[in-house]
Order: C-alpha cells, then structure tokens, then sequence
C-alpha cells in the first residue's frame, strides 16, 4: 500500500518550492549549461553503458575522505537523471554527517537512520520531493551512536527492494571508506560503486585501500571522479562565465589496476 500511494504521490514544482534553499554547488540545477553540467552529462553517460544490462540502477558514491566532494558529485548526477526524465532517489546513507538535505534545502528528520532504528515510521514522510521535478531524497536523519550497526541490518535491502520499481535510477551517497566502514558494508547493495577523489589532495597509496577494501567486499566498482579539477582557459571559453564554479569540475575516469589511476 506504501509504495502504490508513494508511485501516486503528487511531485512538488519548482514553484510550490523553495528555490533559494538550494545549496549553490547543485550546479547542473542552477546552471546546467555550465562545464560542470555538461561533466556530469558525461558521467550519466558512461554510467549508462556500464549498468545497461540487468536493468541496473543503484549506484554509491564513496571517497577516501571527507572533503573529497562525494555529496556534491552525488547531488549534481541525481539531478542530470532527474532533468532526463528519470524517476531518480537520491538516499543520504552518510548517518555521521550527511549533507544532501542542506543541499536541496530539506528537512534532515525523518530520515533513512529514523528508518532503520524504527520499524512504524511513515514511509510517505521518509521520501521528499525537491525543487527538482522527478528527483526526491531520502535525507540522513539524526545522527545515531550506531551507524554501522544500522546499515548493516536487512532494512536497507529491505527499502531498496520494495521501491526499486518506483525509480528508474536510485543514488546513494555513502560516507567515506577509510575512516569509517559504512560504505564498504553497503557496497553490496549498489550495482555500481563510484569513488571520488581530490585533485591535489587525494594520495594514490588511499585510493589504492579504498579500492582493495571495496574489493574485498565484493563491489562492482565503476571508476574514479577527479574531483576539483579547474579546467578553466583550456578549450572551454564559452563557458567562462562559469568561472566562479570552477572547483567543483569534475570528470569520470574508468578505474584500472593497470595505471595505477
């Protein structure tokens, strides 16, 4: 009964939202002829070859460390899913510090650790349109003294079996691999894991533990953003008024064991 009234559920307009509350690194949103959007459309379009068969469609986003601009990377791609058309659910699995209901200016309570912790929470208060339409999160929730312990319970399986039919593509942003576990417990859940790196920042030698671990748990790893790359005056004029976004460039490399990317 849940996910039929969740598939009938009226999707909230720009309009009848705040747009002001949007964060403004949900660049491919607020500006989606920059370069930034544009990168992301690339990345959409590899992901697609690569989760083509099987009806794939969930994929995590992880980094080394925090700062790396996994969140920002999770929210910019959910939102080029969401402008195709897409059905897309963007799920806040970072329980220790979540940041996606900042980014789309939602309210954090009711959220996937309340979920996980609580068995009669409504399911219509957990899924929450944003300014984009096609596009609603699933926020962190409060910040609970058990995060592992929550994600590796059957709920979350549970969650993402039940409504997997209900969204063409479903974006989870797990917290980073080496100072916690979190995203390495749920890996198994993602049909493609997406790591994001740094430029500048990110060492080779945490991105080669970031990769054994997720190995060794079994994921389907799909590649590596380089991050915060500025690509400013390098063939890309027209976009130069853009300029004030130029950190947040990002673009999507096939990881391989071979080049020790």
């Amino acid at each position: 009964m849940a996910k039929k009234k969740h598939q009938e559920e009226e999707i909230k307009t720009a309009e009848q939202l705040e747009l002001k509350e949007m964060k403004s690194n949900v660049i491919s949103f607020l500006n989606p002829k920059s370069i930034v959007a544009e990168s992301f459309r690339a990345l959409r379009t590899n992901l697609e070859f690569s989760m083509a068969q099987d009806n794939k469609k969930v994929i995590l986003f992880t980094s080394s460390h925090v700062s790396e601009g996994k969140s920002s990377c999770a929210a910019n791609l959910a939102v080029i899913y969401a402008l195709q058309g897409k059905r897309t659910l963007l799920i806040d699995a970072d329980l220790r510090r979540g940041v996606q209901h900042k980014n789309f200016g939602l309210d954090a309570n009711n959220g996937l650790s309340n979920y996980l912790s609580n068995v009669g929470l409504d399911l219509n208060t957990l899924f929450k349109p944003t300014a984009v339409d096609n596009l609603f999160v699933i926020t962190c929730g409060v910040v609970p003294p058990n995060p592992a312990e929550l994600l590796s319970s059957d709920r979350l399986k549970k969650l993402l079996d039940d409504f997997k039919p209900c969204y063409d593509i479903i974006i989870i942003d797990g917290a980073p691999v080496l100072p916690v576990t979190d995203s390495v417990i749920i890996s198994h859940l993602a049909d493609k894991v997406v790591i994001v790196t740094s430029y500048g920042e990110t060492h080779k030698d945490e991105l080669k533990q970031v990769k054994a671990s997720l190995d060794n748990a079994g994921a389907d790893i799909a590649g590596v953003i380089l991050n915060k790359v500025d690509t400013m005056g390098s063939g890309y004029g027209k976009y130069g008024k853009y300029s004030k976004y130029k950190k947040y460039n990002s673009y999507y490399e096939y990881y391989s064991s071979d080049n020790n990317k």
